[in-house]
């Protein structure tokens, strides 16, 4: 499954190690598999800072990209993009030569080994885009009610199997209710039913270095997150 964010800042990636640790106290294995050059995801996870190994700076070494997984607890694996000069430009120009480079990868896994396999896309890559389209069995496209997100929607083609999920909603903001009810109407047949909340604990969690789940579980945003699980189980949205 992957998700990505409709434009920068809608909190796709604290949402995606949300999910997959909520998915892991559910009983189920988990793979994430950070695909943004900007590295973020692993920090949910208490990877240390200074580490800059990842699946990117692997593949610049010819080394084996599944090497640089790391195991959180028996149920979660995370895959760090790495951190290293220039490495995203080279491989959006590699992988116009390669289209099917992650399709070959997953192939290589043992396809009992996990239930889920979370890809964070980043928004501004087309090339890592067009790559994971073709695998996922599920996107979700993570938007804010706000005017950006209202107008990005407006002129977006809908994918097969992709589902719109609103994130850090306000039901304070008279706005965000107005855009919700227009989405309600004019996007219904994608939206996802249930929201994730605007909550403190969610921007705390990553300063403890942690996804909401593991820092606040009696919060707002996971609880709003569980119930996220709860409907993608409900769907039997595996891979």
């Amino acid at each position: 499954m992957a998700l990505q964010g409709l434009r920068g800042g809608t909190g796709t990636t604290s949402l995606l190690a949300a999910l997959a640790e909520s998915l892991t106290q559910a009983g189920h294995s988990v793979l994430c598999i950070d695909l943004d050059p900007r590295n973020q995801l692993r920090l949910h996870f208490n990877h240390p800072w200074q580490d800059d190994s990842g699946w990117a700076i692997a593949e610049q070494a010819d080394a084996a990209w599944h090497e640089m997984a790391f195991s959180l607890g028996e149920r979660l694996t995370f895959l760090p993009y790495g951190r290293g000069e220039g490495i995203a430009e080279n491989l959006d120009s590699a992988w116009r030569d390669v289209p099917d480079i992650w399709s070959r990868r997953l192939a290589q896994l043992d396809p009992q080994r996990y239930d889920w396999i979370l890809i964070d896309v980043p928004f501004d890559h087309p090339s890592h885009q067009r790559q994971i389209r073709r695998l996922a069995s599920l996107w979700l496209t993570v938007a804010n009610a706000d005017a950006a997100c209202h107008a990005l929607l407006a002129e977006r083609p809908v994918g097969v199997n992709e589902y719109l999920l609103v994130s850090r909603f306000s039901p304070r903001s008279l706005l965000q209710n107005d855009l919700l009810a227009i989405w309600q109407r004019q996007h219904d047949d994608w939206l996802v039913p249930c929201s994730i909340h605007q909550d403190e604990a969610m921007f705390e969690a990553l300063a403890h270095k942690r996804s909401v789940i593991g820092h606040r579980s009696d919060s707002l945003a996971a609880r709003d997150v569980q119930r996220l699980a709860a409907w993608l189980q409900a769907r039997g949205a595996t891979p």
